[in-house]
């Protein structure tokens, strides 16, 4: 099913199922999303979006029960609590349960010409959707492992943020933020993207596809690197922070702790902390090629195994500024609030959605 909507504002949500179920989970101390909570965190968006206006969302009829539960709330609201909601259109697409579902996900969202796309996952995921959404802006939110890329957000709040923005109340060039990422190039071809953190691993296979063991990690390649991150770019955010609204990066070799010329004690998953030494480490500017001359190993993209390569491939990783636009909800909030946009009567609140406090 493709084709440009005809009228309405819609919004796409990808909300991945298997999102905080990787085996990090089991070396770690992480907490995890459950089907039932991804799905209530859907509804709040969804709660959200209509009260601004949103007429229709497009979902992945996924067969792990993120759609059909939220179908099931949909029916229950509207009937039992008078909730107002958009129309739940699921997309006519083959579900393989898989990497896959995301990109053909996303590729008809464009096609259907929605507006914003609501992510629910960690950075693996939001990597796929911004490998395909173009310009499309993404509300990034946090339902993973290791997260360094979206933010933990209450939904309610993000569903109105997320219709502002649909609807032009706040215009795309003030809600947005374009982002780093880090370009893959393998033999001349450009393959794929990282959005945090790109590694060179001393694997020969892609095995298990979360990376978390940083003494197999060879190179760290990051796009920003936080202090306070968690994951493989916590490691260059405690040995220097680069800002995400930067226009650099940073490269980082790595060696024994106790050798090179530091080692920092880095958070590379919930309740996982090591040691971890720093041979080499430089700032990337952008559009810098820097090629890759480790003999075999694997590449990994945003804490998860990708690709493996051996000595007769040339691989090439650069810095691109022209990354995925993100909406900042609070801004958008903000600037929404600073111009009366829900102060009543509004033309951008619809007023039949909005549940009447008591004894009024």
């Amino acid at each position: 099913m493709t084709g440009t909507i005809a009228d309405g504002v819609t919004v796409g949500i990808i909300a991945n199922p298997a999102s905080g179920r990787d085996i990090r989970r089991l070396i770690s101390a992480a907490s995890g999303f459950t089907i039932a909570e991804k799905a209530n965190i859907v509804r709040r968006l969804c709660l959200g979006m209509r009260l601004i206006g949103v007429d229709r969302v497009c979902m992945i009829p996924d067969r792990s029960g993120i759609a059909g539960t939220l179908l099931r709330d949909k029916e229950h609201g509207v009937k039992v609590l008078d909730e107002k909601w958009p129309e739940i259109e699921l997309l006519d697409m083959r579900v393989e349960e898989k990497a896959i579902d995301t990109l053909r996900a996303v590729d008809l969202m464009v096609a259907k010409g929605v507006q914003v796309i609501i992510v629910l996952g960690g950075d693996g995921t939001h990597r796929l959707v911004a490998n395909n959404c173009g310009s499309i802006p993404i509300v990034a939110l946090s339902t993973g492992t290791n997260n360094a890329f979206p933010h933990f957000q209450e939904a309610t709040v993000a569903g109105m943020a997320t219709g502002l923005v649909a609807r032009g109340a706040v215009p795309a060039c003030e809600a947005t933020q374009r982002n780093k990422v880090l370009r893959l190039e393998i033999n001349g071809q450009c393959r794929d993207l990282a959005l945090v953190d790109l590694c060179l691993t001393d694997d020969r296979w892609v095995g298990a596809r979360a990376m978390w063991r940083p003494e197999r990690v060879k190179e760290i390649f990051v796009t920003y690197a936080e202090a306070d991150a968690i994951g493989l770019s916590s490691v260059a955010g405690l040995a220097n922070p680069i800002p995400r609204d930067s226009g650099q990066g940073l490269h980082l070799v790595l060696c024994p702790p106790g050798q090179g010329i530091l080692t920092v004690c880095a958070p590379i998953a919930p309740g996982l902390i090591l040691p971890v030494g720093i041979s080499e480490l430089r700032i990337l500017r952008p559009n810098e090629y820097i090629p890759v001359d480790m003999a075999n190993g694997v590449v990994t993209l945003d804490g998860e195994r990708e690709f493996a390569f051996r000595k007769d491939d040339k691989i090439n990783v650069w810095l691109d500024l022209d990354g995925p636009f993100t909406i900042d909800v609070p801004r958008v909030m903000h600037v929404a609030a600073e111009r009366g946009v829900f102060t009543w009567p509004s033309p951008y609140i619809c007023t039949d959605n909005v549940t009447q406090g008591a004894g009024e």
